[in-house]
């Protein structure tokens, strides 16, 4: 018990970054189908007065947070499992 449980820690936090990720998407696609606020609603109004160039800052904010969210994520998982060998390095 006392080797399997730090074993299957880092791969359990590797699935929980993956899953956020997954989180991530779901949370945009649910503001698009029907919200009255938010970033995505900010996105729809912009694109509805064709003002792309906000469009795409916006959309680019969204990825910049979640690379931004993975990044942050991954340093911790290294300091939290210096044990772990794995072949991710992000």
């Amino acid at each position: 018990m006392h080797v399997v449980v730090p074993g299957i820690l880092p791969d359990l936090y590797r699935d929980q970054r993956i899953l956020l990720g997954w989180a991530w998407t779901y949370l945009v696609v649910a503001e698009l189908i029907g919200t009255s606020s938010g970033i995505t609603l900010f996105i729809t109004q912009q694109a509805r007065y064709q003002h792309f160039d906000n469009v795409y800052a916006a959309i680019l904010l969204i990825g910049i947070i979640g690379f931004g969210s993975d990044l942050v994520l991954a340093r911790l998982g290294r300091r939290l499992f210096p044990w772990d060998r794995g072949t991710e390095r992000a």
